[in-house]
């Protein structure tokens, strides 16, 4: 295959635009299983050519496609934060493509296989890393890029988007090395049956789920869904936080019956804080418990800032706490849900999973220049609070509990596992997702809910402030879709599941597991072949007559 840099280039640009596509309305997925071919037809025809170039030209021909990539997928972050949205744009990206770099590295040091592997190994590796650091973002790991394709992810329930991300990267894989055999002029039956294979059998596989999946025979829960409609630039920090609480709970008054057994608000329903200490002297609760007084059989989760204030001046208790006024104590910030009844106990549970730079501070000379380039979007200038476990919210009749996954929560896949684990019997996500405006960002957030459906098998409610707010099956499909950017009141019913998947149970395994790979190659590549070309180099003397004697 003769290719010169303008056609590389071209080349690159094209995997981006197909990538990039597959998290768009106007096409699938499934057609990130081809996306990639470009990527590594370049990186083999780089290793082919290896002296023409030299060993950063993979990851400088890399970059506009993946610059492309990465602008589809993250572009709607404009509307909020010009600036954000560039830095998170140019970080994900240079972090792609060090990580398909690194391991075109590895296959010119050590040969094809191995570089192959590297490849699968270290994108795994790096979205593991995604999902458990808070300065990156896992929104573009491509297992997510089939998160609107349900019927063909259905086993999703054993591997989680790991499994996903496996599945693309094998294909592309695959179907690049049948494009290259085929230029040379070589036979490619057997490869074209075995990729055939590699996209039909995981296919069937999640149809025969998909059509035999059945909910459990439980009685079912009525869950009210509250979507407001408070619109996050011009209304949510100019209304009184009392005028658009008494908003929503007219409209919960209105729509509540006998059968309601849940209520739920959005995410910060109100944004100004209330006393955790304090709770049943709050004005905010006081007002809540009202609702659940003419509503006695249901439980409200609402969505509410709330604070914790210190004793201490000399230390922070916390790693999160600052002092915020004159008194000199330290205090935490939260983002939370409260689940509240006619009693005086409560359950509520803190936002853990914080949007970096936003709702967490990042530190240093740098973070704070981080923390100035991104928007408010309903964070703190100080930033909020954490917990370091996860807590699920309890019916205070039927004892059924619930996981309280507030908006970026929703796209960490082995974080919700956790709650599962702790006995959820269904997922309600409350979100405000109006800060992105009508852009594809409120869209991929809706679709990601539909992945946490079917790797725990659970009903899922969303509560969205301006949408979308549904109920999702078991099987990842939207049901009851509210209108974005309208006011709405969503009655359904739910029934709490009990069973456990193989992907909540044991989490992230494939992603641990190509991180150990990962280790094992980095260290055979970049130590173990170095030392061992040394030694021989030093075992080897030159006898006179020219002979060479290795000892």
């Amino acid at each position: 295959m003769k290719l010169n840099k303008y056609s590389l280039v071209i080349l690159s640009l094209t995997g981006g635009l197909l990538s990039g596509l597959a998290w768009s309305e106007v096409c699938t997925g499934l057609v990130l299983l081809i996306s990639f071919v470009p990527f590594f037809i370049i990186g083999d025809h780089l290793c082919e050519n290896s002296k023409r170039y030299t060993p950063n030209a993979y990851f400088l021909i890399l970059l506009p496609g993946l610059l492309l990539f990465s602008i589809i997928v993250m572009g709607w972050m404009r509307v909020a934060s010009m600036a954000g949205a560039i830095m998170v744009i140019t970080g994900l990206t240079v972090l792609m493509a060090l990580t398909l770099w690194l391991a075109y590295i590895i296959r010119v040091r050590t040969g094809k296989i191995a570089g192959t592997l590297a490849v699968f190994s270290l994108w795994m590796s790096y979205e593991l890393i995604s999902l458990n650091t808070f300065f990156i973002s896992p929104w573009m790991n491509l297992g997510n890029g089939l998160a609107k394709d349900i019927f063909f992810i259905q086993w999703y329930e054993y591997t989680g988007t790991g499994g996903g991300t496996l599945w693309i990267l094998l294909s592309n894989s695959l179907a690049a090395h049948i494009i290259i055999r085929y230029t040379k002029g070589l036979k490619v039956r057997n490869q074209l049956v075995a990729w055939i294979l590699l996209i039909i059998i995981p296919s069937g596989f999640s149809a025969y789920r998909y059509l035999s999946v059945n909910e459990n025979t439980e009685p079912s829960q009525e869950v009210l869904i509250i979507q407001p409609n408070t619109d996050p630039y011009t209304e949510k920090f100019v209304i009184p936080f009392k005028t658009q609480l008494q908003k929503v709970i007219k409209m919960a008054s209105d729509q509540a019956s006998p059968e309601t057994d849940w209520i739920i608000t959005p995410e910060t329903t109100v944004d100004d804080p209330v006393n955790l200490t304090d709770l049943n002297n709050d004005k905010y609760i006081l007002m809540l418990k009202g609702l659940a007084e003419r509503n006695p059989e249901a439980s409200i989760v609402a969505g509410l800032v709330t604070y914790r204030q210190y004793t201490s001046k000399d230390a922070p208790p916390t790693k999160s706490a600052v002092k915020r006024d004159t008194s000199g104590y330290y205090s935490d910030h939260y983002n939370s849900a409260i689940r509240i009844d006619t009693g005086k106990t409560f359950e509520y549970y803190h936002k853990s999973k914080l949007v970096p730079g936003i709702e967490r501070q990042l530190l240093g000379t740098s973070g704070k220049l981080v923390s100035r380039l991104l928007p408010y979007l309903g964070g703190t200038g100080w930033g909020y609070g954490w917990q370091n476990e996860r807590t699920v919210l309890s019916h205070h009749i039927k004892n059924t509990k619930i996981a309280p996954v507030i908006c970026y929560e929703s796209v960490f896949g082995s974080f919700v596992t956790g709650f599962t684990r702790m006995g959820a019997g269904a997922i309600f996500i409350m979100t405000n997702d109006g800060w992105w405006k009508n852009t594809g960002g409120y869209r991929q957030h809706l679709n990601y809910a539909s992945t946490r459906a079917i790797e725990n098998r659970r009903p899922v409610a969303r509560c969205g402030n301006t949408g979308i707010s549904c109920f999702i099956d078991i099987r990842g499909k939207i049901r009851q879709e509210t209108g974005w950017y309208q006011e709405a009141v969503v009655k359904g019913r739910i029934i709490p599941e009990n069973r456990m998947t193989f992907y909540s149970l044991y989490g992230d395994y494939l992603y641990r597991i190509s991180l150990f790979i990962s280790i094992l190659i980095v260290l055979y590549t970049f130590v173990a072949l170095p030392a061992r070309k040394k030694q021989k180099k030093s075992g080897t003397t030159m006898q006179p007559g020219g002979k060479v004697c290795v000892f």
